[in-house]
């Protein structure tokens, strides 16, 4: 006998399928962050993606701030660069590299992480 829907499931599956797209983390990685079994998730987004609306990928980068800071006491400013990551993986650089280098230097890391993310 099948069970019957349970609209409070199907909105806390949904609400966590929407949050995991847009956090950026792999399912592996949010499923263990927030406590949920892999298996469920997968389970029920397989179930709701008929009625799921079509997400848009993440993007790669995110907007940037600029934070000028003073140097410290006794220190000479440095012209360098930092670039925080998701995952807390930061990039300290001396100077600004090429924007190609950066996207593919970038992407690496962000492919390693995802990979890391699910061992």
């Amino acid at each position: 006998m099948a069970r019957s829907r349970d609209p409070r499931r199907e909105h806390y599956w949904r609400h966590h399928l929407l949050r995991q797209h847009s956090s950026g983390l792999s399912i592996a990685a949010y499923c263990t962050r927030e406590c949920i079994s892999a298996a469920a998730f997968y389970a029920w987004r397989k179930r709701l993606a008929p009625s799921l609306p079509a997400l848009p990928e993440p993007p790669l980068f995110l907007p940037v701030s600029l934070a000028s800071r003073p140097p410290l006491a006794g220190t000479v400013a440095s012209p360098g660069i930092e670039i925080e990551l998701s995952n807390y993986v930061r990039l300290r650089l001396d100077s600004l590299p090429e924007p190609e280098w950066l996207c593919r230097i970038t992407a690496g890391l962000a492919s390693l992480l995802n990979k890391e993310a699910i061992l």
